[in-house]
């Protein structure tokens, strides 16, 4: 026992924990960053203030149901599992067992044959000198949290994804209903075209080209329906619905929420360095660079000895009735020591390969900072220019239908030829479905914004 306390107090002497102690990287912001540092957090449930119901209803159900957030909640599930594995390491192992038999053996000149049953517990217990337990049970732990960092960044996705999709929808129905108006104030102009033209006041090119013009709108509606089906199908795998569930919900057509009102001071996105502590990707960056940190501590543990406790209780005896008696006992209690000194470079490539997998991980850091910061900038920048885009084009599209109706009023009074018409209603048309579009860009790039900024996520219950 003596050696084995000299022994103990030389390896805590010869080094503790082995590899790096993680320190988190700092992330710098250029000062050209131009994101605006309106105080406040982002709403937690962002989508809310579209004030859509069915909107809510799919978005609960992605977050229950959606393929990614399951697949992120069993990977967390994983590296629970795996931090319980790392955290037993560092307790004694008890192994039981128990056995009976019959032996023969000559005794003198006679052949004896003796019963015999036994029963033992053996324990090992390394003792963690070096680190090696406490450095992977600090990588499994630093994966549990990146995990869960993991299910938030896989909640914001789904989520912005489900409200861009269901915007969508929402968008190519109005498109639909344009399309079908402006069919039918077209086929008035058809109408009125083929009667002057049957009075000798028209001619058959106005026919031919209010025909074309009938056909040319009626051809879009079968593209926007197949659009709409397919964005259904999308909002169905988000959300866990089948397919034919989904169109039965969005078979209504409704108009696109509305934009909602947002404060003078500007979206709530506080400073960039709060973004960047909030987003849950870069979580996940920073947590898998510490998990990888950490495991260099363990291959680099590889260089000094295992040192174990082990013990064992045993008993063996002829009867059963007397197998636990002192006589029938038997045990030792010492120390093991196991240390490979001939491995040929092993592990020192076991470490070299630990540490550039951290580098690894460093990269992917920065890159995901990086990509942060990109993403949220052109959110905001986006959403700023299509609310402006979206403002000029009402005026446009309201101009439109003013030049429609008086280049109409003009030709039935006989002061323009139908090409004025003509030109009057493609230009009402287009300006209308650009304003739909428009207004779906504003939308869409208001959930941009939020995904970008990336707050106020929670774990399911």
């Amino acid at each position: 026992m003596r050696e084995l306390a000299a022994l103990a107090a030389a390896a805590l002497l010869a080094g503790c924990a082995s590899g790096p102690d993680y320190q988190a990287p700092a992330a710098t912001v250029e000062s050209n960053f131009v994101m605006p540092a309106a105080a406040g957090e982002p709403p937690a449930a962002f989508w809310r203030g579209f004030a859509d119901p069915l909107l809510d209803a799919l978005v609960a159900d992605a977050m229950r149901a959606n393929a990614d957030v399951r697949s992120a909640q069993a990977r967390l599930q994983e590296s629970r599992a795996n931090l319980g594995a790392a955290d037993a390491d560092k307790l004694p192992t008890l192994n039981l067992g128990a056995g009976a038999g019959r032996a023969r053996q000559l005794v003198g000149t006679e052949l004896v044959t003796d019963n015999y049953v036994s029963a033992s517990a053996a324990f090992n217990w390394e003792l963690d000198f070096f680190g090696r337990a406490r450095r992977a049970s600090e990588s499994a732990a630093a994966q549990v949290q990146a995990g869960e960092a993991g299910v938030l960044a896989a909640q914001r996705l789904v989520g912005a994804e489900v409200a861009t999709q269901y915007l969508a929808y929402r968008a190519l129905q109005q498109r639909l209903v344009v399309a079908q108006e402006s069919l039918v104030n077209q086929r008035e102009s058809q109408r009125i075209v083929k009667a002057r033209a049957e009075l000798g006041r028209g001619t058959p090119l106005d026919v031919a080209r209010a025909n074309a013009l009938v056909e040319s709108t009626e051809a879009t509606i079968p593209a926007l329906q197949a659009a709409l089906e397919r964005t259904a199908f999308r909002l169905a795998t988000l959300s866990g619905r089948s397919p034919r569930a989904a169109l039965t919900a969005l078979a209504e057509t409704k108009p696109l929420p509305s934009l909602p009102v947002v404060p003078a001071a500007g979206l709530a996105a506080g400073t960039p360095q709060q973004l960047l502590e909030r987003r849950p990707d870069i979580r996940v960056a920073e947590r898998q660079l510490a998990a990888a940190t950490a495991a260099i501590g363990v291959a680099k543990a590889d260089l000094y000895p295992r040192i174990s406790l082990v013990g064992l209780l045993g008993f063996t005896s002829t009867r059963v009735a007397d197998l636990f008696d002192a006589d029938s006992r038997t045990g030792n209690l010492g120390a093991s020591l196991s240390w490979t000194a001939l491995d040929f470079g092993r592990v020192r490539n076991r470490i070299g390969a630990s540490e550039a997998r951290a580098q690894q991980a460093l990269v992917q850091w920065e890159q995901t900072v990086q990509l942060a910061l990109e993403e949220t900038e052109g959110a905001l920048s986006q959403y700023t220019r299509s609310v402006q885009q979206a403002a000029r084009l009402e005026n446009a599209a309201r101009e439109s239908a003013e030049a429609a109706r008086l280049a109409r009023v003009r030709y039935e009074a006989g002061a323009a030829d139908f090409l004025t018409v003509l030109d009057a209603e493609r230009s009402l048309l287009a300006a209308r479905d650009a304003l739909v579009q428009a207004q779906q860009g504003s939308l869409a790039g208001l959930v941009a914004v939020y995904r970008a900024l990336g707050g106020g996520w929670a774990l399911p219950g």
